[in-house]
């Protein structure tokens, strides 16, 4: 912050860079993410949260500003069942990103079908 009263800053600008600071932790956790869907391929579906969570309890992810397992991101989704590695793979990326918030999060190189949600 600047000593004098003139600062004003650009509504608009500080906008932009905040949609470009969120893109790009995006794409950060998308590589971190990488190798998540090779490891979730391994797994018997279909499978519930918490054996994925004592399967995967070693395998670190190495996101912005922190270390986490896999395994603690599966602890997080309590009562989950899985029917695919896809369907567990979404699950664990909107867990560490949270859900899109617009298309300013859309990334074309992410390819992910959406998930059929009137499974009950």
């Amino acid at each position: 912050m600047r000593d004098d009263d003139s600062y004003d800053p650009d509504p608009e600008r500080v906008q932009s860079e905040s949609i470009e600071r969120r893109h790009e932790r995006t794409e950060t956790v998308e590589d971190a993410l990488g190798h998540v869907g090779g490891l979730l391929e391994e797994a018997k579906y279909p499978v519930t949260a918490e054996e994925l969570s004592v399967e995967y309890s070693d395998e670190l992810l190495d996101l912005p500003n922190e270390t986490e397992s896999l395994g603690s991101v599966f602890d997080r989704l309590v009562d989950e069942r899985f029917e695919s590695a896809e369907e567990a793979r979404e699950a664990v990326y909107n867990e560490v990103t949270g859900e899109a918030a617009g298309p300013e999060e859309y990334n074309d190189e992410r390819a992910v079908r959406e998930l059929d949600d009137e499974e009950g």
